[in-house]
């Protein structure tokens, strides 16, 4: 829910605002009251739930396509969607869920267990590679048991067995169940989405927008906000004069030194509220100069992570210190991060023989210059990132390259491998496990390991406590792993940065999530601002 400041704010506005009450509840310039307009910089490459790995992307995807349970906030509960009620054996081997009767594909076709086999059988398949397939590793067979009942077999008791059997988004069998596997990925679907939620594909303008209009034949409570525009203006700027404007109704990730002037607007609420975002610098371990830890750990001593916090997310974030985010239970708070110290980060660098011998101002060794093309994708925050990374390792005698992609090219690059350095914004699982980042059979593009990273205490310590039952032995093995990790710095731990986000006043019953702002979407509401 809203923090208590905005709620004291809102009081306030009953008694100071009255007056404005019309004004406050204007909808964006030239769209209906019930419509929400979103801005984007990046507009997603599809919306093909086993291909795309955008959180933007999947923000909207997950509006069409339905889970078949809701995850709650504290990543513990869960409440029925696509399923009605779920059981668990008396084995714990077993997790049999009963589907809803009344559940129709957007093109009218019913919803049916076999609809979920078909969906496990692709998230599993290695012609399609879906890159969290290692999700569903310890889920054995799926029994459709009659058309509203499926029966999840597992090959071993663990915590998260509700989680994985959950995790990922119910496809159509019908729609895709002649398209050959290895073509999956690159279906038309991924444009013209077939999906059972609250939502449907209204239109694509491709580069402009993607539109989205309540589906009537959704078995739930019709949305209040019955139209969502994704709208696509890659300049923040932009985004920033079309919300003061009037013409987008939402903006995530606001830029702080912004927070003040959007502030003044008095259509306009701002909430912050924890995030499960990561930031950090990842080195490609597959390169040569950065195989060695001492180099990596020398890195990350000459940047100034202090400093970019500060100037980016000011009182939004704080240092990220491990690859567990602190939002999950088994974070490790005691690990001890590396000093900001550029002297003894070229000390380290010099003892490793790179040296500035030929008076240019930038190391070398064995006759190569040590430069870095250092890749970001075009948001000004990351670019303002890996600038004052650029400014940092200068000092100590690094030359830093940046390049700013478009984001679906950057993505290309990074998954597969085809980079030196890149700024990276993780958004972590809501289960603890990093299999799909740090375990060596996960290295892109089998997963997300896009470094390289392998180490064999790592693997055996996320094999044995991901299938633990005994929350604190398995404990242990993360917080080893946490300090075996950072130790090796194959990334520059950055920043863990809040969700900060502005929207119009007229929406309410908005409630943010660190699963996803849009969660909840189809419950918000629309009323005047001050009547709440």
């Amino acid at each position: 829910m809203r923090g208590s400041g905005a709620m004291r704010a809102r009081a306030a506005c009953v008694v100071a605002c009255a007056v404005l009450v019309a004004a406050w509840t204007a909808p964006a310039a030239g769209l209906e009251p019930s419509t929400l307009t979103v801005g984007l910089l990046s507009e997603p490459a599809t919306l093909n739930p086993l291909a795309t790995t955008a959180t933007e992307a999947r923000d909207i995807a997950e509006r069409i396509y339905l889970k078949l349970l809701d995850e709650q906030n504290d990543f513990l509960g869960f409440e029925p969607r696509l399923a009605r009620e779920w059981s668990v054996s008396k084995d714990g081997l077993a997790i049999t869920f009963h589907l809803r009767e009344d559940a129709r594909w957007s093109d009218g076709v019913a919803v049916t267990a076999r609809d979920v086999r078909f969906t496990w059988e692709l998230q599993t398949d290695t012609l399609v590679a879906w890159p969290s397939a290692d999700i569903k590793a310890r889920i054995h067979d799926v029994e459709v048991a009659d058309d509203h009942t499926v029966v999840f077999h597992f090959t071993e008791r663990y915590p998260y067995q509700l989680m994985d059997a959950n995790d990922g988004v119910i496809l159509p069998r019908h729609v895709l169940s002649e398209v050959p596997r290895a073509q999956i990925r690159t279906h038309a679907i991924g444009r013209a989405p077939v999906g059972c939620g609250p939502y449907r594909m209204a239109r694509w303008d491709a580069g402009q927008r993607i539109e989205l209009e309540a589906d009537p034949g959704y078995f739930g409570a019709a949305p209040v906000v019955s139209r969502v525009i994704f709208k696509f203006v890659p300049d923040m700027v932009t985004l920033l004069a079309q919300l003061r404007a009037g013409e987008i109704d939402l903006l995530e990730s606001v830029p702080v030194d912004h927070l003040d002037e959007i502030r003044e607007q008095p259509l306009i609420e701002i909430l912050a509220y924890p995030s499960r975002r990561m930031n950090y610098v990842a080195w490609n371990l597959r390169r040569d100069r950065f195989a060695d830890p001492g180099v990596r750990r020398a890195l990350s001593m000459a940047i100034d992570r202090q400093e970019i916090i500060r100037t980016l997310w000011g009182g939004y974030a704080r240092e990220c210190k491990s690859p567990i985010h602190p939002i999950l239970w088994a974070y490790d708070p005691t690990v001890r991060v590396l000093p900001f110290d550029p002297a003894e980060a070229r000390a380290a660098l010099r003892r490793r023989g790179w040296r500035d011998r030929d008076g240019d101002g930038f190391l070398d060794k064995d006759g190569r210059r040590f430069d870095v093309e250092l890749l970001t994708n075009n948001n000004p925050v990351r670019i303002d990132a890996v600038t004052l990374v650029q400014a940092h390792l200068k000092r100590i005698g690094v030359k830093v390259d940046i390049r700013v992609l478009e984001f679906n090219t950057y993505m290309e690059r990074v998954l597969g491998g085809d980079f030196d350095a890149a700024f990276v914004e993780w958004k972590t699982a809501t289960k603890v496990d990093v299999t799909n980042l740090w375990h060596s059979a996960s290295v892109s593009p089998r997963g997300y390991n896009i470094t390289g990273y392998a180490d064999g205490d790592v693997d055996r310590w996320i094999e044995e406590a991901r299938g633990m039952l005994d929350a604190g032995r398995a404990k242990d093995r993360w917080l080893a792993l946490q300090q075996r990790i950072y130790r090796d710095q194959p990334v520059t731990f950055l920043a863990v940065p809040e969700e900060v986000t502005a929207i119009h006043a007229r929406f309410c019953n908005v409630q943010p999530s660190p699963i996803s702002l849009f969660a909840k979407l189809h419950e918000w509401r629309i009323e005047p601002a001050c009547a709440r």
